[in-house]
């Protein structure tokens, strides 16, 4: 039975349980009513500030509109743009009022009207509340009004979930509902919007009263049986002490604890025993006055207060305790632990174990271990009948094993995997027979590891034991004999693949033309690059990369005889020379085998990739008796492969010498075309079929050489490419086209943009964003008038690289487009990755229109997957009048080609645009 002194507790802490549960639950659900009714209020102020967001931003739309149309192309344009609202502007001298879906508003109440210096707000006519938005600053009316509907609230209901509000004139106030007064731009008050008031927090409290009483009642109840059991715990309490102090004075280690001052509070028979008396003459006392030794005892008192200050606690700690009278101290392992008295003050209790001998024996085995164990010879010891009975570390990073795999191994078994036979037996016959060895092991770990060592081998007889062991001592001279052998490597071998090198090459090739002309057969020198090889590089790094070209190397290995040579020259460029052939079709059955053999996939860590290569062959000697001349020409046929579309092979011609001196020779005279800015840039207009204007124009380079007139860009961008000037041109083109744009600009009744192409190495230039920021800031654009194409092909084959510079630009202001989309990846999920403004529907599609379904279908899926992108699309290419027509029906409101306009130098863009603008009235 419980007594009520041990009841009471339990019955006023249910009482004030109960109370204070009530009481938390009303205030919870005021505070939740409250909460919900202020979240309401603001969502719908946050509703009248994002539709006031919208009217501002259509506004400006049309302000923009109004700025640039004509009065009467404006007018016609208008209804387009409004719904329910209506719009306040000056046409020519009168004021014009235009209003979508609402019906008009009476001039005499507009005129009423006076927005002041405001821009935006609410304002009431009549009976209806009207969000208007003017803008601010012009001498010009232009007011737009749009009227808060019961729709307009509807649809905020539906979309933000709501409860269901109205718009209400009078502020009377209805037992559970709110209201949110409308202010006008003087702070007047025009009308409300009226909401039923939400309740969660009454919810909350009549569902929640009934199952937080149930869970207190249980948990009081827990408690009673918690009491109950606590009395029981106590009573086994005393005797689990009882029994525990047994077990202590029983135990052959010291167990003793000690306060903050260092006396004993507890002590075990041993411990008195060690002392020379009883536990209970050590209980109060401290070491000093049992030993007579001040500083062992302010010693462990600094310890021991240490630990009780840290919360810490130590484990088999070695330590000096003095004995009695003149005894010598001796070495104790202990234990200190964090310990709490009788009293509840924090002691430390210590396990102590007398380990004195065991550590002296212990320090002489350890300085022979350790000697053994940081030697720098490899050491092994086994018994007369070869079983391995100890390895030290250096023997085991050798080997690659770990000590516990070679203990009780067999000496002879642990050769056989590791030393080749006839080493191995006569380290055996030398122990058994001789009790004695000396000679070198060659130590084959793997099959691409392998280690020298001068081994020694002697008997050795332990005390008072009849076995015999051997000690096995090896030094390491694997050093030695691989020096020889690297320096040959070095000097006539590719370091990473194995290959021959360019040297060893060069001499084997001088040989097989000897042998060739001597025989009067054919020597076929085969150049190999590798397709794409800096992609990979690129992408997966070049440790992928060094790996790739190791397993080419291996493959190109399948493809020849042993008699062959393959050299790697360097980078991912390789020759192989083929002895002793009768025509040339050998030569090209063996291109064919490599192009097939390096058309398999390759592993490159958790990526297959596949890699292709442009083979050249050369034929001495026939095609030269000099092996730099048929190292050239190979590699001349070799980039006419890759400009054959690569993967395949070609035989040199002599026409290749021809085409490469032409080739310098273009090179030379675009170097200086470029000191002397003899490059031109003509426009072709890009044309708005809504607006029915030119909003644009592409800008294309144009050479015209003083000898050979007009030269094709096809002709010379790839070589500028090719060759890195492109860089140079692109910033020319760049410069000139700003220029031009600003004077366009000045002489037009519009502003117009200019979009200019960018090439791969352009991309690639850091400095990019900078050049363009000063070009801006020379020529005094604003950025969005000048527009940058990319190609997909360019921006899909340097994604990593060209992402951030892109980014870069696109925070200066400049659009960005995607030149000839639709020929390349077309990959949707790299298209959301970029920051593109616009996509140019390639003319290859545009062409054949509206003769071919499948380009219709195409250009209708482009226009409609970028009007849901917000992107912008312009075909190019546009020659005849039903493409057009087909364009402006699929939504393709950017356009340009012969239709319009050829391109032109800027000193004709201005009449040309002229004529655009007569040509569209036509339409």
């Amino acid at each position: 039975m419980f007594s009520f002194r041990v009841f009471a507790p339990f019955i006023f802490l249910a009482g004030a349980s109960v109370i204070a549960l009530v009481f938390a639950l009303i205030l919870l659900g005021n505070h939740s009513d409250l909460r919900a009714q202020e979240s309401l209020k603001q969502e719908l102020r946050y509703r009248l500030q994002d539709h006031l967001g919208d009217i501002q931003r259509l506004a400006e739309q049309l302000r923009v509109l109004h700025e640039q149309l004509t009065p009467q192309r404006f007018t016609e344009l208008l209804p387009l743009h409004l719904d329910d609202q209506c719009l306040l502007f000056q046409k020519g001298e009168q004021q014009e009022q235009l209003c979508g879906n609402s019906p008009p508003i009476r001039p005499s109440l507009l005129a009423e009207l006076d927005f002041g210096d405001l821009s935006q707000g609410l304002v009431r006519i009549e009976d209806q509340v009207y969000f208007f938005y003017s803008s601010a600053g012009s001498d010009q009316p232009f007011v737009l009004l749009d009227p808060l509907t019961a729709p307009l609230l509807a649809s905020w209901q539906s979309s933000h979930q709501l409860p269901r509000v109205s718009l209400s004139l009078k502020g009377v106030v209805v037992s559970g509902q709110g209201l949110l007064p409308l202010t006008g731009p003087q702070g007047k008050t025009l009308a409300y919007l009226r909401y039923p008031l939400p309740r969660p927090g009454q919810e909350l409290v009549r569902t929640a009263m009934v199952p937080a009483l149930l869970v207190l009642l249980f948990l009081l109840n827990l408690g009673f049986f918690a009491a109950y059991q606590l009395s029981k715990l106590m009573r086994g309490r005393e005797r689990s002490e009882k029994r525990l102090r047994q077990v202590i004075d029983l135990a052959p280690q010291m167990i003793y604890a000690r306060d903050n001052e260092g006396r004993f509070v507890l002590a075990n028979q041993a411990t008195a025993r060690f002392f020379h008396g009883e536990p209970s003459d050590l209980i109060g006392s401290n070491l000093a006055e049992l030993t007579g030794d001040n500083q062992a005892f302010e010693q462990q008192l600094r310890q021991e207060r240490a630990l009780l200050s840290s919360g810490e606690n130590l484990f088999m700690q070695e330590e000096e305790i003095p004995g009695m009278g003149e005894e010598a101290p001796r070495t104790w392992e202990t234990s200190k632990l964090h310990f709490t008295d009788v009293d509840g003050k924090s002691v430390i209790l210590s396990i102590s174990q007398d380990v004195s001998t065991q550590r002296e024996q212990q320090q002489q085995l350890q300085l022979l271990s350790s000697a053994l164990e940081h030697s720098g010879s490899a050491i092994l010891i086994c018994n007369s009948q070869g079983q391995i009975r100890y390895t030290n570390t250096r023997l085991c990073q050798l080997l690659g094993r770990q000590q516990e795999e070679l203990q009780d191994q067999q000496l002879e078994d642990l050769l056989k995997g590791n030393v080749r036979r006839s080493q191995r037996h006569q380290l055996l016959r030398g122990m058994r027979e001789l009790g004695h060895w000396r000679g070198e092991l060659q130590f084959q770990v793997t099959v691409q590891q392998h280690y020298w060592m001068m081994v020694s081998m002697s008997p050795v007889q332990l005390a008072k034991q009849e076995e015999a062991f051997f000690v096995l001592v090896a030094e390491d001279i694997t050093a030695l004999k691989q020096t020889h052998q690297k320096m040959e490597q070095l000097a006539l071998y590719d370091t990473l693949t194995g290959l021959e090198n360019r040297r060893l090459f060069k001499q084997r090739l001088h040989k097989a033309i000897k042998l060739a002309k001597r025989q009067q057969s054919l020597a076929a020198l085969l150049y190999l690059d590798l397709d794409h090889f800096k992609r990979i590089n690129d992408t997966l790094g070049h440790d992928s990369g060094d790996q790739l070209l190791i397993t080419v190397a291996e493959r190109l290995r399948t493809c020849v005889r042993e008699s062959d040579s393959i050299a790697r020259l360097g980078g991912d460029e390789f020759t192989l020379l083929v002895h002793d052939l009768h025509h040339a079709d050998a030569a090209a059955a063996v291109a064919r085998k490599i192009i097939e053999q390096l058309s398999h996939p390759i592993i490159l860590g958790n990526k297959s990739v596949i890699v292709t290569t442009s083979v050249g062959i050369a034929l001495a000697p026939e095609d030269s008796t000099s092996p730099t001349e048929l190292l050239k020409n190979a590699d001349l046929a070799m980039y006419r492969a890759k400009s054959q579309g690569r993967n395949n092979y070609q035989f040199f011609s002599h026409e290749m010498n021809d085409q490469a001196s032409r080739l310098l020779e273009v090179e030379t005279e675009l170097r200086t075309a470029l000191a002397e800015r003899s490059f031109e840039v003509y426009y072709q207009p890009q044309v708005n079929l809504p607006l029915g204007t030119v909003v644009g124009f592409e800008a294309l380079v144009r050479w015209h050489h003083p000898k050979r007139g007009l030269i094709s860009p096809a002709e010379f961008i790839p070589i500028a490419e090719e060759t890195g000037l492109i860089v140079e041109l692109g910033h020319q083109v760049l410069e000139q086209a700003c220029r031009d744009l600003a004077w366009l600009n000045e002489r037009l009744d519009y502003r117009c943009y200019v979009a200019v192409n960018l090439s791969p190495r352009q991309l690639k230039d850091k400095s990019l964003p900078q050049h363009l920021d000063a070009l801006l800031s020379d020529y005094n654009l604003p950025p969005q008038y000048l527009e940058l194409e990319i190609t997909e092909s360019t921006l899909m084959d340097q994604m990593d690289l060209s992402l951030p510079i892109l980014h870069q630009i696109e925070d200066l202001g400049i659009s960005l487009s995607i030149d000839d989309f639709g020929t390349g990846y077309s990959s949707l999920s790299y298209l959301k990755q970029l920051p593109v403004h616009s996509l140019k529907i390639d003319r290859s599609f545009v062409q054949d229109i509206p003769g071919d379904k499948d380009d219709m279908a195409i250009i209708s899926a482009v226009s409609a997957m970028a009007s849901k992108l917000n992107l912008e699309v312009v075909a190019e290419g546009v020659e005849e009048r039903k493409q057009l027509a087909f364009l402006r029906e699929s939504n393709c409101h950017l356009v340009q080609g012969y239709y319009f306009s050829r391109p032109l130098p800027r000193d004709e863009v201005l009449a040309a645009c002229d004529k655009i603008a007569l040509q569209l009235k036509e339409l």
